[in-house]
């Protein structure tokens, strides 16, 4: 091959790399809802597997495994329902009173302190804000414009959406009834030596993802729970919810806890219009996560990952500015998986440039 073919090789290699990053950036939400998808099936799979020795099938194993996922699901709704129903009753018919009630008390001190003229009621500062826009009349035709606008493809939006939602439960069948036929042919095509190579390679990527997935969950799980006593004993209408939505944002390093802490702490703050109160908050949340990254996720999760805090921090940040949401949540099980990958396929390149 001469040194034309060659350059039009890369060329063309090149150019099948980046239509290939083209279309998966395009592509990115239906490819992020089935890495969803497949990140639930792997999760799944080795009660799947034990219920399929059991039972005789894989099938029946992934029908046991779905029917207690919703019976789990619907003891859930169940027994906190009512009590989450109340609590989001309670703020819509409270909370907006006590932002009004707050931002009127608190008018006179900001314009002693800075020396500034602000409305003194929170409607008025609304007012004032839509008279900046260019009054009501303007303000209200955008907006008519846009639902009008908006209503010509609500059809089309509500049917890509009930899809999006059934891609994942599809995806999550497919994955756990073929994903081990799958595997056992990939590595089937492998010479012995490679395929000895990917099944070790495999098995560590196995043991750090999946033991990550798993200990996080606990984590999540604790934290909910120690959450929803601490600020049941505060006092805390919203307790359940906040608990629940701070559990869930603890998967994401760093940026959930903090997140979640300071949106407690606002409405406790609006809740008891009190300092005292938000600080009693704020001090369950620091003890809580506190027992969090020193005790909790030491003995749960241990050092499975094996980065560095300073480096999960910059992944997320990379993954949340590249996807969004959806990066922010995979953005550290893919550095698990990563870590392991990585120094392997380098190995494996050096040695087969010192065998060449």
């Amino acid at each position: 091959m001469g040194d034309r073919a060659r350059w039009g090789v890369r060329i063309a290699v090149l150019a099948g790399g980046l239509l290939a990053l083209f279309l998966i950036y395009q592509l990115r939400t239906l490819l992020l809802l089935i890495l969803l998808a497949f990140v639930l099936a792997y999760v799944m799979d080795p009660p799947v597997t034990r219920l399929t020795r059991i039972l005789g099938g894989r099938g029946r194993g992934i029908a046991c495994v779905a029917l207690g996922l919703l019976l789990l699901l619907a003891g859930g709704v169940a027994a906190l329902g009512p009590r989450v129903a109340a609590e989001f009753r309670w703020a819509a018919a409270t909370l907006p009173g006590k932002a009004a009630q707050t931002y009127e008390g608190m008018v006179p001190r900001v314009q002693a302190t800075l020396g500034l003229q602000i409305p003194a009621t929170l409607p008025q500062a609304a007012r004032e804000l839509w008279g900046l826009r260019g009054g009501w009349g303007p303000w209200l035709t955008e907006r008519t414009q846009g639902l009008v606008a908006g209503a010509a493809s609500s059809v089309v939006g509500l049917v890509t959406t009930v899809l999006d939602l059934l891609i994942i439960p599809a995806f999550w069948v497919f994955f756990l009834q073929e994903g081990p036929a799958v595997k056992s042919r990939l590595l089937l095509r492998l010479p012995g030596a490679r395929r000895a190579w990917a099944e070790r390679v495999i098995a560590e990527m196995d043991e750090a993802l999946r033991g990550f997935l798993r200990g996080q969950a606990t984590v999540c799980a604790v934290v909910a729970v120690l959450l929803g006593v601490g600020l049941a004993l505060v006092g805390m209408k919203l307790a359940i919810v906040m608990a629940v939505a701070s559990g869930l944002a603890t998967f994401i390093p760093y940026f959930g806890p903090l997140l979640s802490a300071v949106t407690a702490v606002l409405l406790a703050f609006l809740e008891f219009g009190d300092v005292s109160h938000g600080l009693l908050v704020a001090a369950v949340y620091a003890v809580v996560y506190a027992l969090e990254a020193f005790v909790i996720t030491p003995r749960v999760i241990g050092h499975r990952i094996g980065l560095h805090p300073l480096v999960v921090m910059v992944v997320v940040l990379a993954a949340g500015q590249l996807l969004g949401i959806w990066g922010i949540l995979f953005a550290v099980p893919a550095a698990a998986v990563l870590r392991v990958l990585i120094p392997e396929v380098w190995t494996l390149l050096r040695q087969a440039r010192v065998q060449a």
